[in-house]
Protein backbone atom coordinates (compact mmCIF):
# COMPACT_ATOMS: atom_id res chain seq x y z
CA UNK A 1 0.00 0.00 0.00
CA UNK A 2 2.88 2.37 0.78
CA UNK A 3 3.56 4.69 -2.31
CA UNK A 4 7.16 4.86 -3.21
CA UNK A 5 8.71 7.14 -5.90
CA UNK A 6 10.20 4.99 -8.97
CA UNK A 7 11.89 6.68 -11.67
CA UNK A 8 8.82 7.75 -13.55
CA UNK A 9 5.76 8.22 -10.54
CA UNK A 10 3.47 9.08 -12.92
CA UNK A 11 1.83 7.89 -15.92
CA UNK A 12 2.19 10.57 -18.86
CA UNK A 13 -0.12 9.07 -21.58
CA UNK A 14 -2.76 10.59 -19.68
CA UNK A 15 -5.64 13.88 -19.42
CA UNK A 16 -4.94 15.83 -16.35
CA UNK A 17 -7.15 18.76 -15.10
CA UNK A 18 -4.96 21.82 -15.74
CA UNK A 19 -7.52 24.37 -14.27
CA UNK A 20 -11.34 25.11 -13.46
CA UNK A 21 -12.53 27.01 -16.91
CA UNK A 22 -13.19 30.69 -14.56
CA UNK A 23 -9.61 30.43 -13.93
CA UNK A 24 -8.86 30.63 -17.32
CA UNK A 25 -8.60 33.92 -19.23
CA UNK A 26 -6.91 36.50 -21.42
CA UNK A 27 -4.07 36.94 -18.26
CA UNK A 28 -1.62 34.13 -18.43
CA UNK A 29 -2.42 31.47 -15.60
CA UNK A 30 0.51 29.67 -14.82
CA UNK A 31 0.96 26.04 -13.33
CA UNK A 32 2.98 23.28 -13.32
CA UNK A 33 2.00 19.48 -14.02
CA UNK A 34 4.42 16.49 -13.60
CA UNK A 35 7.26 18.76 -13.16
CA UNK A 36 7.06 21.31 -16.11
CA UNK A 37 5.71 24.81 -16.13
CA UNK A 38 2.88 25.14 -18.35
CA UNK A 39 0.81 28.87 -19.24
CA UNK A 40 -2.75 28.64 -20.18
CA UNK A 41 -4.37 31.61 -21.91
CA UNK A 42 -7.85 32.40 -24.02
CA UNK A 43 -7.37 33.49 -27.55
CA UNK A 44 -9.69 36.48 -28.61
CA UNK A 45 -12.04 33.81 -29.59
CA UNK A 46 -12.17 32.06 -26.51
CA UNK A 47 -10.32 29.12 -27.21
CA UNK A 48 -8.05 27.52 -24.48
CA UNK A 49 -4.01 26.83 -25.39
CA UNK A 50 -1.87 25.65 -22.90
CA UNK A 51 1.79 26.08 -23.37
CA UNK A 52 5.31 25.02 -21.99
CA UNK A 53 5.85 27.62 -19.23
CA UNK A 54 9.85 28.87 -19.61
CA UNK A 55 10.94 30.93 -22.70
CA UNK A 56 14.15 28.91 -24.00
CA UNK A 57 15.88 32.56 -24.42
CA UNK A 58 16.78 33.07 -20.61
CA UNK A 59 14.58 30.91 -19.48
CA UNK A 60 11.93 33.58 -17.68
CA UNK A 61 8.71 32.25 -16.34
CA UNK A 62 6.30 33.31 -18.99
CA UNK A 63 3.67 33.32 -16.03
CA UNK A 64 5.08 36.67 -15.70
CA UNK A 65 4.57 37.83 -19.00
CA UNK A 66 1.52 38.52 -21.12
CA UNK A 67 -1.04 37.89 -23.93
CA UNK A 68 -1.03 40.39 -26.98
CA UNK A 69 -3.42 39.67 -29.38
CA UNK A 70 -3.70 35.78 -29.60
CA UNK A 71 0.48 35.34 -28.91
CA UNK A 72 2.25 35.11 -25.89
CA UNK A 73 5.21 37.78 -25.40
CA UNK A 74 7.87 36.96 -22.79
CA UNK A 75 8.36 39.69 -20.17
CA UNK A 76 12.20 39.42 -20.40
CA UNK A 77 12.88 40.47 -24.10
CA UNK A 78 9.69 39.79 -25.42
CA UNK A 79 9.71 37.19 -27.68
CA UNK A 80 6.61 36.52 -28.82
CA UNK A 81 5.21 32.98 -29.67
CA UNK A 82 1.51 31.52 -31.01
CA UNK A 83 -0.80 29.90 -30.14
CA UNK A 84 0.73 26.58 -31.76
CA UNK A 85 4.07 27.55 -29.98
CA UNK A 86 5.84 28.83 -33.02
CA UNK A 87 8.15 31.64 -32.64
CA UNK A 88 6.59 34.89 -34.53
CA UNK A 89 8.91 37.61 -33.33
CA UNK A 90 12.13 38.40 -31.27
CA UNK A 91 12.00 42.17 -31.93
CA UNK A 92 15.76 43.29 -31.28
CA UNK A 93 16.29 40.83 -34.76
CA UNK A 94 14.82 41.00 -38.29
CA UNK A 95 15.27 37.55 -38.81
CA UNK A 96 12.52 35.04 -38.11
CA UNK A 97 12.52 33.47 -34.18
CA UNK A 98 13.84 30.12 -33.99
CA UNK A 99 12.68 29.74 -30.34
CA UNK A 100 9.02 27.54 -29.86
CA UNK A 101 7.53 26.56 -26.94
CA UNK A 102 5.50 22.61 -26.60
CA UNK A 103 1.59 22.99 -27.19
CA UNK A 104 0.05 20.83 -24.94
CA UNK A 105 -3.54 18.98 -26.20
CA UNK A 106 -6.57 20.52 -24.23
CA UNK A 107 -10.03 19.71 -23.53
CA UNK A 108 -12.69 21.89 -22.13
CA UNK A 109 -15.99 20.55 -20.86
CA UNK A 110 -18.30 21.28 -17.92
CA UNK A 111 -16.40 23.62 -16.32
CA UNK A 112 -12.71 22.01 -16.49
CA UNK A 113 -10.04 22.39 -18.44
CA UNK A 114 -7.80 19.29 -19.05
CA UNK A 115 -4.74 18.53 -20.89
CA UNK A 116 -2.39 15.85 -22.39
CA UNK A 117 1.36 15.25 -21.40
CA UNK A 118 2.12 11.99 -23.53
CA UNK A 119 3.24 11.77 -26.99
CA UNK A 120 1.54 13.98 -29.47
CA UNK A 121 -0.15 10.96 -31.68
CA UNK A 122 -1.64 9.91 -28.63
CA UNK A 123 -3.66 12.36 -27.36
CA UNK A 124 -7.30 10.48 -27.89
CA UNK A 125 -10.20 12.30 -26.23
CA UNK A 126 -11.50 9.35 -25.80
CA UNK A 127 -8.89 8.54 -22.84
CA UNK A 128 -10.69 11.17 -20.83
CA UNK A 129 -13.18 10.35 -18.08
CA UNK A 130 -16.61 10.97 -18.86
CA UNK A 131 -17.25 14.13 -17.48
CA UNK A 132 -21.17 14.10 -17.87
CA UNK A 133 -21.74 10.99 -16.68
CA UNK A 134 -20.92 12.46 -13.58
CA UNK A 135 -23.04 15.52 -13.70
CA UNK A 136 -20.54 17.76 -15.31
CA UNK A 137 -21.57 20.42 -18.51
CA UNK A 138 -25.06 18.53 -18.27
CA UNK A 139 -28.61 20.30 -18.13
CA UNK A 140 -30.45 20.27 -14.77
CA UNK A 141 -27.31 19.80 -12.61
CA UNK A 142 -25.99 21.77 -9.93
CA UNK A 143 -22.37 22.10 -9.50
CA UNK A 144 -20.50 23.62 -7.04
CA UNK A 145 -16.05 24.24 -7.64
CA UNK A 146 -14.64 24.16 -4.16
CA UNK A 147 -11.51 26.32 -4.51
CA UNK A 148 -7.99 24.24 -5.74
CA UNK A 149 -5.81 23.20 -2.91
CA UNK A 150 -2.00 22.41 -3.32
CA UNK A 151 -0.96 19.17 -1.03
CA UNK A 152 2.32 18.67 0.12
CA UNK A 153 2.32 15.02 -0.44
CA UNK A 154 2.61 12.65 -3.33
CA UNK A 155 -0.66 12.19 -5.47
CA UNK A 156 -1.06 8.47 -4.57
CA UNK A 157 -1.83 9.28 -1.00
CA UNK A 158 -4.44 11.08 -2.05
CA UNK A 159 -5.83 8.47 -4.38
CA UNK A 160 -5.54 5.73 -1.50
CA UNK A 161 -7.53 8.66 0.98
CA UNK A 162 -10.28 8.55 -1.51
CA UNK A 163 -10.62 4.77 -2.19
CA UNK A 164 -11.36 4.04 1.57
CA UNK A 165 -14.38 5.99 3.15
CA UNK A 166 -14.55 4.40 6.43
CA UNK A 167 -11.62 7.43 7.42
CA UNK A 168 -14.63 9.67 7.18
CA UNK A 169 -15.89 7.88 10.39
CA UNK A 170 -12.80 9.19 12.20
CA UNK A 171 -10.85 12.00 10.50
CA UNK A 172 -14.28 14.03 9.32
CA UNK A 173 -16.40 12.66 12.46
CA UNK A 174 -17.44 16.37 13.21
CA UNK A 175 -17.74 17.18 9.55
CA UNK A 176 -19.77 15.06 7.61
CA UNK A 177 -23.20 14.10 8.90
CA UNK A 178 -23.57 10.57 10.38
CA UNK A 179 -20.39 10.03 9.35
CA UNK A 180 -19.13 7.76 12.37
CA UNK A 181 -21.37 5.03 10.64
CA UNK A 182 -19.79 4.81 7.44
CA UNK A 183 -17.16 2.32 8.25
CA UNK A 184 -19.26 0.25 9.79
CA UNK A 185 -21.36 -0.38 5.98
CA UNK A 186 -20.68 -3.19 4.39
CA UNK A 187 -18.77 -2.98 1.08
CA UNK A 188 -18.80 -4.14 -2.80
CA UNK A 189 -15.99 -4.04 -5.01
CA UNK A 190 -17.16 -3.38 -8.99
CA UNK A 191 -14.68 -3.02 -11.47
CA UNK A 192 -14.75 -2.98 -15.08
CA UNK A 193 -12.02 -1.84 -17.82
CA UNK A 194 -12.57 1.67 -17.25
CA UNK A 195 -13.36 1.91 -13.38
CA UNK A 196 -12.90 0.38 -10.15
CA UNK A 197 -15.34 1.29 -7.02
CA UNK A 198 -15.97 0.51 -3.99
CA UNK A 199 -19.49 1.07 -3.25
CA UNK A 200 -20.97 0.75 0.59
CA UNK A 201 -25.08 1.29 0.44
CA UNK A 202 -26.35 2.60 3.60
CA UNK A 203 -29.89 0.76 4.49
CA UNK A 204 -32.64 2.46 5.94
CA UNK A 205 -30.60 4.96 7.30
CA UNK A 206 -33.49 7.39 9.72
CA UNK A 207 -35.13 10.99 8.59
CA UNK A 208 -32.15 13.50 10.33
CA UNK A 209 -31.54 17.52 9.23
CA UNK A 210 -28.94 16.55 6.66
CA UNK A 211 -31.45 14.65 4.47
CA UNK A 212 -34.59 16.66 5.17
CA UNK A 213 -32.26 19.58 4.41
CA UNK A 214 -31.92 17.85 0.89
CA UNK A 215 -34.86 16.17 0.23
CA UNK A 216 -38.11 18.43 2.27
CA UNK A 217 -40.47 16.43 0.73
CA UNK A 218 -39.20 13.41 1.94
CA UNK A 219 -40.05 11.65 5.61
CA UNK A 220 -38.94 8.67 5.93
CA UNK A 221 -35.97 6.64 5.87
CA UNK A 222 -33.50 6.25 3.21
CA UNK A 223 -31.08 4.54 1.21
CA UNK A 224 -27.70 6.02 0.80
CA UNK A 225 -24.60 4.96 -2.05
CA UNK A 226 -20.98 6.17 -0.28
CA UNK A 227 -19.17 5.43 -3.58
CA UNK A 228 -15.20 5.37 -3.93
CA UNK A 229 -15.06 5.22 -7.61
CA UNK A 230 -11.66 5.29 -9.10
CA UNK A 231 -11.65 6.75 -12.71
CA UNK A 232 -8.13 7.10 -13.27
CA UNK A 233 -5.56 8.48 -11.65
CA UNK A 234 -6.55 12.17 -12.21
CA UNK A 235 -10.25 11.55 -11.23
CA UNK A 236 -12.27 9.71 -8.30
CA UNK A 237 -15.84 10.55 -7.77
CA UNK A 238 -17.64 9.89 -4.34
CA UNK A 239 -20.96 10.19 -3.26
CA UNK A 240 -23.94 8.97 -5.06
CA UNK A 241 -27.52 7.92 -5.44
CA UNK A 242 -29.99 8.36 -2.24
CA UNK A 243 -33.42 6.30 -2.62
CA UNK A 244 -36.52 6.20 -0.59
CA UNK A 245 -36.32 2.81 1.80
CA UNK A 246 -39.74 1.94 0.98
CA UNK A 247 -40.23 2.25 -2.93
CA UNK A 248 -36.33 2.38 -4.00
CA UNK A 249 -37.66 5.62 -6.11
CA UNK A 250 -34.59 7.70 -6.45
CA UNK A 251 -34.83 11.06 -4.20
CA UNK A 252 -31.49 12.20 -5.96
CA UNK A 253 -27.82 12.07 -6.66
CA UNK A 254 -25.15 14.32 -5.00
CA UNK A 255 -21.72 13.21 -6.64
CA UNK A 256 -17.94 14.54 -5.18
CA UNK A 257 -15.69 14.81 -7.75
CA UNK A 258 -12.10 14.86 -7.28
CA UNK A 259 -9.76 15.23 -9.67
CA UNK A 260 -6.01 14.66 -8.72
CA UNK A 261 -3.46 16.46 -10.95
CA UNK A 262 0.74 15.61 -9.43
CA UNK A 263 2.83 19.26 -9.63
CA UNK A 264 5.99 17.31 -8.65
CA UNK A 265 6.23 13.41 -7.61
CA UNK A 266 5.58 15.20 -4.17
CA UNK A 267 2.91 17.67 -4.55
CA UNK A 268 -0.42 17.92 -5.82
CA UNK A 269 -3.09 19.79 -7.20
CA UNK A 270 -6.14 18.86 -5.56
CA UNK A 271 -9.52 20.09 -7.38
CA UNK A 272 -13.32 19.35 -5.58
CA UNK A 273 -16.48 20.35 -7.18
CA UNK A 274 -19.78 18.88 -6.14
CA UNK A 275 -23.03 18.20 -8.65
CA UNK A 276 -26.12 16.99 -8.07
CA UNK A 277 -29.37 16.01 -10.26
CA UNK A 278 -32.05 18.02 -7.47
CA UNK A 279 -33.09 21.36 -6.56
CA UNK A 280 -29.36 22.90 -8.67
CA UNK A 281 -30.03 26.93 -8.17
CA UNK A 282 -31.23 26.34 -4.45
CA UNK A 283 -28.54 28.37 -2.49
CA UNK A 284 -28.76 26.71 0.72
CA UNK A 285 -27.44 23.16 -0.93
CA UNK A 286 -24.42 25.53 -2.90
CA UNK A 287 -23.17 27.13 0.81
CA UNK A 288 -23.67 24.19 2.48
CA UNK A 289 -21.54 21.81 0.01
CA UNK A 290 -18.93 25.26 0.17
CA UNK A 291 -19.23 25.23 4.12
CA UNK A 292 -18.52 21.35 4.16
CA UNK A 293 -16.04 21.22 1.68
CA UNK A 294 -13.72 24.14 3.98
CA UNK A 295 -13.89 21.86 6.75
CA UNK A 296 -12.93 19.04 5.26
CA UNK A 297 -10.64 19.41 2.66
CA UNK A 298 -8.04 20.18 5.53
CA UNK A 299 -8.47 17.28 7.14
CA UNK A 300 -7.64 15.40 4.52
CA UNK A 301 -4.58 17.62 4.04
CA UNK A 302 -3.79 17.25 7.37
CA UNK A 303 -3.22 13.40 7.32
CA UNK A 304 -1.72 13.19 3.82
CA UNK A 305 0.77 15.72 4.66
CA UNK A 306 1.92 14.15 7.76
CA UNK A 307 2.25 10.83 6.24
CA UNK A 308 4.28 12.79 3.78
CA UNK A 309 6.80 13.62 5.97
CA UNK A 310 7.10 10.18 7.47
CA UNK A 311 7.46 8.67 4.07
CA UNK A 312 10.08 11.23 2.93
CA UNK A 313 12.11 11.27 5.88
CA UNK A 314 14.53 9.03 7.27
CA UNK A 315 13.04 7.28 9.94
CA UNK A 316 12.46 4.10 10.72
CA UNK A 317 8.78 2.77 9.96
CA UNK A 318 7.32 -0.58 10.81
CA UNK A 319 6.15 -2.63 8.46
CA UNK A 320 2.40 -1.79 7.09
CA UNK A 321 -0.68 -3.88 7.60
CA UNK A 322 -3.51 -3.63 5.58
CA UNK A 323 -7.06 -4.66 5.81
CA UNK A 324 -10.22 -5.74 3.98
CA UNK A 325 -11.29 -1.95 3.26
CA UNK A 326 -7.99 -1.88 1.23
CA UNK A 327 -9.13 -4.01 -1.28
CA UNK A 328 -10.24 -1.16 -3.60
CA UNK A 329 -7.32 0.69 -3.53
CA UNK A 330 -5.06 -2.23 -3.47
CA UNK A 331 -6.52 -2.68 -7.28
CA UNK A 332 -5.93 0.35 -7.75
CA UNK A 333 -2.23 0.50 -7.05
CA UNK A 334 -1.41 -2.68 -9.37
CA UNK A 335 -3.52 -0.95 -12.24
CA UNK A 336 -1.74 2.37 -11.93
CA UNK A 337 1.45 0.24 -11.71
CA UNK A 338 0.56 -1.18 -15.06
CA UNK A 339 -0.48 1.84 -16.75
CA UNK A 340 2.84 3.47 -15.21
CA UNK A 341 5.25 -0.23 -16.62
CA UNK A 342 3.12 0.47 -20.38
CA UNK A 343 4.79 3.73 -20.70
CA UNK A 344 8.53 2.43 -20.27
CA UNK A 345 11.21 2.46 -23.00
CA UNK A 346 10.45 -0.52 -25.36
CA UNK A 347 7.05 -0.82 -24.53
CA UNK A 348 5.15 1.28 -26.77
CA UNK A 349 1.94 -0.38 -27.70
Amino acid sequence: MTPSLSAQPYPRRQWWMAAYSHEVTRALLGTTVLGQKIVLYRTEAGEVFALSGLCPHGLFSLELSRVVGDTVQCGYHGFRFDPTGRGVEVPSQPEPSPATLQAFPVIEHGGTVWLWTGELDRADPALLPDLSAIGLGVPGWGVEHHPRALLKGRYTLLIDNLLDLSHASFLHEHTIPKAEAVARIPYELIATERSINLRRLGRGIPSNPFLKLLFPEHDGSADQSFDAEYLGPALIRTGGMSANSATGAPLGTMNFIHDITPETPTTVHYFVMTARDFRPDDPVITALNLKMGTAIQPQDTLAIEAIEAVLSSSLPRPAEVSCKADVGAIQVRRRLEAQIQAEAPGQRC
